[in-house]
């Protein structure tokens, strides 16, 4: 069983299909301070093709419980000009991978936050009062190299759709969403925790942290 750590967000903001690009749009209600509600949304409602981005984070780590027996991988990137970052997680023995441990392939992002094993995270703004969490509702992920300590680590999103989540993972009624056409995020996997424990301090995951991008 997965031990979560809640990120508090800073508000919810009730808006559908926002982007975070700041502009003045007519016929948008203004938000306090006079800038449209549009602007709170921190990533852009449609983003292109990023091409490939090298990783901010690609580690492996214990699940919670398995003293080191069943692992999961956090493989993150910071979208370019922005404070944004986007996060892929791998579960052994779940979702995609149930019966076995994860591997290279093509697979549907999930969409249930407790059961995924191919999960997408974002968190937009990340370091400042107006930060807000997303979680993958579609898209594709392609696992095209993935190991253990010192191996190479790649993997493709694309066509990805994403809704803004609550500090309990539950997608906002009226949430800011947002597209990501495609990204490749390449990287070099580091271990974090050793082969055993995987009892979670602090509220973590097998000594990995449960936020997006730490």
């Amino acid at each position: 069983m997965r031990i979560y750590l809640s990120i508090a967000l800073a508000g919810s903001v009730a808006l559908l299909g926002c982007s975070g690009d700041g502009v003045d749009q007519p016929g948008t209600p203004d938000a306090p301070g006079g800038t449209d509600a549009a602007a709170a949304c921190p990533l852009d409602a449609s983003i292109a093709d990023l091409g490939t981005l090298s990783a901010l984070k690609a580690q492996r780590c214990n699940v919670a419980g398995s003293m080191g027996t069943r692992k999961w991988y956090r493989l993150s990137a910071t979208l370019p000009g922005t404070s944004d970052v986007v996060q892929l997680e791998l579960y052994d023995q779940a979702g995609a991978f149930s019966g076995s441990t994860v591997h290279t392939g093509s697979f549907p992002i999930e969409t249930d936050f407790a059961t995924c094993g191919v999960c997408l995270r974002a968190l937009g703004d990340k370091g400042t009062a107006a930060a807000k969490e997303y979680f993958g509702t579609g898209g594709m992920v392609n696992i095209t190299a993935i190991g253990a300590n010192g191996a190479s680590i790649s993997a493709t999103i694309t066509d990805a759709t994403l809704g803004q989540v609550d500090a309990n993972h539950a997608l906002v009624s009226g949430g800011c969403t947002a597209t990501i056409a495609s990204v490749q995020i390449d990287g070099t996997v580091m271990d974090v925790g050793g082969s055993g424990g995987g009892g979670g301090g602090g509220g973590g995951t097998g000594s990995c942290p449960t936020t997006v991008g730490d």
